[in-house]
C-alpha cells in the first residue's frame, strides 16, 4: 500500500477533501496456481499477498468509519485477475443474500471497478452479491453506466454468521488494456450493506463529486501480461411452436451464430448471423392517441452490449436507435374476406457486425454494419398462395469516433449513419431509398470537472421517390402542410429532404448547489428516423435547472434535495409553443422512508401537432401536482404509492392518476413485484378527425374525451441458484374512451373557448355513425370514435446458465389483444374480461453454447 497526496477541494468538509485527495495504491501479487472459484478463499494462493482494509463510509455518513469492516486481496496470473473479499458483519444472521436477476443490485454486494485504459473516464466493474449473483457494467463518466455489458467471468460467494466472502475470476480477455511491461490501472472497490443502505469505499469518492473514475485509486504490480486476441463463439439452436395462430407454419426451427473477436489493439468485433431474440421480454402495452411515435427501449442483447460508445443522444432524440434494425415490416397488404395473411413480426436480420473499442491514447471507435432481408408476406386464398413484398432489402451503417484530450477533460467526437433500401416493388416507394445523418460533438470540463460545456450539432439528408418525400413532409414529425406556418412550404415534387439541429448545454454539476442550462433546436426538415429516433422537428427548447442537495444526515433526515426548473419552447417560425415551471422536492428519512413532491405549471400552450397538420391549437394551461411516498425497501414487503392530479384552467379538462407499486421478498430466492396505474383523464381538446363539410371545405373536429386506463405489470421471480431461475412477466392493459361535445375548430389560437370552437349538435348513433349539425344544418357524418382496447402480454422464462456464457431457455409467450368501438362496459369490467380475449401462444426452446479460442 502506498499513499501520495492529490489535492481535492470541491467539498465543504475538510475530512472529505483529505480522504478524496489521498491517492491509494494497491500492488497485486502474481501466483502460479489458480484458486478454485467457490467463494471460500481457502486455496493456498490466498495465503500470499496483502489483505487491504481501511475503507471509508460514503453514505450515509460521508468520511466516517464504516459500520462493518471489509478487506480485499488481488492476485493474478497470465490469464486472469483474482479478487477476494472478506466482508465482516457484527450482526449474526443479518447479512442479506438476496438472489435476483443478473445485473440487478439486490441485498449485500461488493465489487471492483477497473480503469484499464487509465483514461480517468471509463472503467469495467465486476460485482458479486452475498447470494452469489453477478453484476457487471461499464462506467461511462459523469455517473453514467452501461449495465447491458455482459462479460464472461466467474464469481461465487459464501455466507457465514459474522462474515460473507466472495471470490472473483476476471479473464484478461474480457477487458481491454494497452501493451506494457507493467499495467497501471485505476481501481475502485466498494461494499453495500443493504439493511443500513450504507456504502463504504476503499478510496473515497465524495457523494457530490462531478464524476467517479477520475478519482479512482490505482492498481499496480501486474507485469508480463499481454492483451489477448480472443475468439468467442455463441452458436444457438431453437424451435418455436405457435399452436393457435393464423399462420400456416406453426412449427419453426432456427439456428444462428453470435460471437466476438477480441483484438489486442483494444477493440472487440461482435458479429451475429441470423440472430434470435425470442427470449426477450415483451414491450409494455400502450394505446397511443397522440401523433407522436411511442419509444420502446432496446432489449436485444447484441445491440445493447457495448452500445454506449455509439450513443449520440440529445434530450431524448438519438442519431442511432437500434430498434430500427429488424423492425416490423413497413407494409401491410389489404386482404379480401376469403384471404389469410402470414407475416413476420420482425424483419429478419441476415447479419450484423459491431466494432467497438478504445486505444490507450483515448481514441474511441464504434461501427455497426447490419443487413436485413427482403421480407415477403404470404397471402393464402383457399388452396393457393401468393407472396407480396412488405419490406425491401436494407443496409444499415453507423460509425462513431471520439478522442479524449487533456486527461479526459476534453472530448471531441463525430458520428455518421446511413440507411440504404433496395426498392424494386412499386408499392414500397413510400419508403425512402437512402438516408444520411451525421454530427459532431464537443465536451470540455474544468475546475476538476466541476464545470462543463457540451455541444452536439447534427444534420440529415433523405433521398427518395416523390411519394416517399411527400409522405415525409406530411408526417407528424414535420407537418409542412400547416396552414398558419408561412415559414413552411409543402412541395409534392420534392425528392429529398434535409435539415439540421443541435444541443448546447453546460453549467456546474457538483457540490450542494448545482446549476445547468441547455438550448436544444431542430430545423423543420431534419429527420433521422430511418436508423435514429426523432420525436419532433421544427422546435427550439430552452431549459434551466437549479438544484440544492444535502446528503448528510441530521436529526431524522438522511438526505434531501430541492430543484427548480424553467422551460420555454417555440417553433422555427418563432411561435411560442410552451412555458413550464417546476419545483421538485425529495426527502429521505433515517428509517429509509422517502417522499417526492412535484409541482409544475404549464402555460402558453400552442400545440402545433394536435390538429394533425392543421393550425396551432391553443390549449388552456394547467397545474400538475404529484406526490409519491415509498416505504423502507430493505423490508421484506415494501411499497410505493401516490396520486397525481392535473387542474386545467378551462374548468373542464382534468386528470387523476394513481400509482401503486409493491415488492414482496418472500425469501432469499422468491420475490413478487407489481406496478399498477389507474388513469382517469378528461381532455376537452382531443382531436377527432379532419372532415369535409357538405360544400367541400376541410375542417378540424375535436371532442371532449373521457378516458380511463388501467394497467398492471406483475413479476414472479424464483431462483434455484444464481444460474437457474424461473421468471414470469405479465402486463394486462385496458383503456376505454367516450367522446362527447363535438366541435369544429374556428379560431385555433384564440384563448377564448367560445371563439376557438363552434359547437356541433350530434344525433344518436345510427349504424355506428354520428351526424353532426351546425345551426340545425347537417354538416358532417363521422364514424363513432369511442373505443375499448384490451391487451395482455406475458412471458414465462426458464433459464439455466449451465456454464459461464452458455444458456438453455424455455419460453412461453401468451398474448391477447382486442380493439372495439363499442363501449358497453366500465374500465373495471374491460380489465377483468381481458382473459376472455382469444390468446396467441408461442412456445420456444433455445440452446446456446459459449466457447472461445
Amino acid at each position: 500500500m502506498a499513499q501520495t497526496p492529490e489535492k481535492y477541494n470541491l467539498s465543504v468538509d475538510s475530512t472529505v477533501n483529505r480522504l478524496a485527495g489521498t491517492k491509494r495504491v494497491y500492488v497485486a501479487t502474481r501466483i502460479n496456481n489458480r484458486p478454485k472459484i467457490d467463494g471460500k478463499l481457502n486455496d493456498a494462493c490466498w495465503n500470499t499477498g496483502v489483505w487491504a482494509g481501511g475503507f471509508t463510509q460514503q453514505i450515509p455518513n460521508q468520511g466516517k468509519l464504516p459500520s462493518q469492516d471489509t478487506e480485499i486481496k488481488i492476485l493474478y496470473d497470465n490469464n486472469n485477475l483474482y479478487v477476494g473479499f472478506k466482508c465482516y458483519d457484527k450482526g449474526p444472521g443479518k447479512i442479506r443474500p438476496i438472489l435476483s436477476r443478473r445485473d440487478e443490485m439486490a441485498g449485500d454486494i461488493a465489487g471492483i471497478a477497473l480503469d484499464s485504459y487509465h483514461d480517468k473516464q471509463t472503467a469495467y466493474e465486476f460485482n458479486v452479491a452475498a447470494s452469489g449473483q453477478k453484476v457487471d457494467l461499464v462506467h461511462l463518466g459523469a455517473y453514467n453506466w452501461d449495465f447491458n455489458w455482459d462479460a464472461v467471468w466467474d464469481g461465487k460467494a459464501r455466507v457465514s454468521d459474522s462474515i460473507w466472502t466472495s471470490e472473483l475470476e476476471i479473464p484478461f480477455s474480457q477487458i481491454h488494456f494497452a501493451p506494457g511491461k507493467e499495467q497501471i490501472w485505476g481501481m475502485h472497490i466498494w461494499r453495500w450493506i443493504d439493511r443500513f443502505n450504507e456504502e463504504s469505499q476503499w478510496k473515497l469518492i465524495p457523494i457530490d463529486a462531478p464524476a467517479m473514475v477520475y478519482l479512482f485509486g490505482e492498481l499496480r504490480g501486474i507485469e508480463g501480461v499481454k492483451p489477448k486476441t480472443n475468439y468467442e463463439f455463441l452458436p444457438y439452436l431453437n424451435t418455436r411452436f405457435s399452436p393457435n395462430t393464423d399462420q400456416k407454419n406453426k412449427m419453426i426451427y432456427g439456428a444462428g451464430l453470435n460471437g466476438k473477436i477480441g483484438l489486442n489493439s483494444g477493440f472487440t468485433l461482435d458479429y451475429a448471423f441470423n440472430p434470435d431474440f425470442g427470449q426477450v421480454e415483451a414491450d409494455p402495452s400502450v394505446l397511443n392517441l397522440t401523433n407522436y411515435e411511442v419509444f420502446n427501449e432496446e432489449k436485444r442483447p447484441f445491440f445493447l452490449e457495448g452500445n454506449t460508445i455509439l450513443d449520440y443522444s440529445m434530450n431524448g432524440d438519438m442519431l442511432f436507435y437500434s430498434r430500427r434494425i429488424g423492425h416490423a415490416p413497413s407494409y401491410y397488404p389489404d386482404l379480401e374476406d376469403n384471404q389469410i395473411l402470414s407475416i413476420s413480426d420482425n424483419t429478419p436480420i441476415l447479419s450484423a457486425l459491431k466494432l467497438t473499442g478504445k486505444t490507450k491514447s483515448g481514441l474511441s471507435v464504434g461501427v455497426v454494419q447490419s443487413i436485413t432481408a427482403k421480407e415477403n408476406a404470404t397471402i393464402y386464398t383457399g388452396d393457393s398462395k401468393s407472396k407480396m413484398a412488405v419490406e425491401p432489402f436494407t443496409n444499415f451503417m453507423v460509425g462513431r469516433i471520439k478522442q479524449d484530450f487533456n486527461k479526459g477533460n476534453t472530448v471531441l467526437g463525430g458520428m455518421v449513419t446511413s440507411t440504404y433500401r433496395n426498392i424494386d416493388d412499386d408499392h414500397l416507394n413510400f419508403l425512402s431509398k437512402s438516408a444520411l445523418a451525421g454530427g459532431i460533438d464537443f465536451q470540455h470540463n474544468w475546475k476538476k470537472r466541476k464545470y462543463f460545456v457540451d455541444f452536439k450539432g447534427f444534420f440529415s439528408d433523405i433521398q427518395g421517390d416523390k411519394q416517399a418525400i411527400s409522405n415525409l413532409q406530411l408526417s407528424p414529425v414535420h407537418y409542412f402542410q400547416r396552414v398558419d406556418a408561412d415559414y413552411l412550404e409543402y412541395n409534392p415534387d420534392r425528392t429529398s429532404l434535409s435539415g439540421w439541429g443541435g444541443l448546447l448545454s453546460g453549467g456546474k454539476r457538483s457540490g450542494k448547489f448545482r446549476a445547468t442550462g441547455s438550448l436544444n433546436w431542430r430545423s423543420p426538415g431534419v429527420d433521422f428516423n430511418d436508423v435514429g429516433y426523432l420525436y419532433q422537428s421544427d422546435m427550439v427548447n430552452e431549459l434551466v435547472n437549479l438544484k440544492y442537495t444535502v446528503s448528510k444526515p441530521k436529526g431524522i433526515v438522511r438526505s434531501y434535495f430541492v430543484e427548480f426548473e424553467q422551460e420555454h419552447d417555440w417553433s422555427y417560425g418563432f411561435e411560442n409553443t410552451l412555458d413550464r415551471l417546476k419545483l421538485h422536492g425529495y426527502l429521505q428519512l433515517n428509517n429509509l422512508w422517502s417522499a417526492h413532491l412535484n409541482l409544475k405549471r404549464y402555460y402558453n400552450i400552442y400545440d402545433t401537432r394536435e390538429l394533425r397538420g392543421g393550425p396551432n391549437l391553443y390549449k388552456d394551461g394547467y397545474n400538475d401536482i404529484e406526490l409519491f411516498i415509498q416505504t423502507n425497501s430493505v423490508k421484506k414487503f415494501w411499497t410505493g404509492l401516490g396520486p397525481r392530479f392535473k387542474f386545467f384552467s378551462d374548468k373542464i379538462s382534468s386528470t387523476s392518476y394513481f400509482t401503486l407499486f409493491f415488492k414482496w421478498q418472500i425469501n432469499d430466492r422468491f420475490n413478487i413485484t407489481s406496478r399498477t396505474i389507474l388513469d382517469h383523464s378528461i381532455d376537452h381538446h382531443q382531436f377527432v378527425r379532419q372532415a369535409i363539410d357538405v360544400i367541400g371545405n376541410s375542417h378540424y373536429l375535436v371532442g371532449t374525451i373521457d378516458r380511463n386506463t388501467l394497467s398492471s405489470t406483475l413479476r414472479f421471480e424464483y431462483y434455484i441458484s444464481p444460474e437457474i431461475s424461473i421468471q414470469y412477466y405479465g402486463n394486462p392493459y385496458a383503456s376505454t374512451g367516450t367522446y362527447t361535445n363535438f366541435r369544429e375548430v374556428a379560431d385555433a389560437s384564440n384563448q377564448s373557448l367560445e371563439k376557438r370552437y363552434v359547437s356541433l349538435d350530434n344525433s344518436a348513433l345510427i349504424n355506428n355513425r354520428y351526424t353532426l349539425n351546425r345551426n340545425n344544418v347537417t354538416t358532417y357524418n363521422i364514424a363513432n370514435p369511442d373505443f375499448n382496447f384490451q391487451e395482455f402480454r406475458s412471458n414465462l422464462v426458464g433459464r439455466w446458465e449451465f456454464r459461464p456464457g452458455s444458456t438453455l431457455y424455455l419460453v412461453w409467450t401468451n398474448t391477447r389483444s382486442s380493439y372495439s368501438d363499442q363501449l358497453n362496459q366500465s374500465i373495471w369490467k374491460s380489465f377483468g374480461n381481458i382473459m376472455n380475449v382469444k390468446a396467441e401462444n408461442v412456445f420456444m426452446l433455445k440452446f446456446s453454447y459459449w466457447f472461445s479460442l
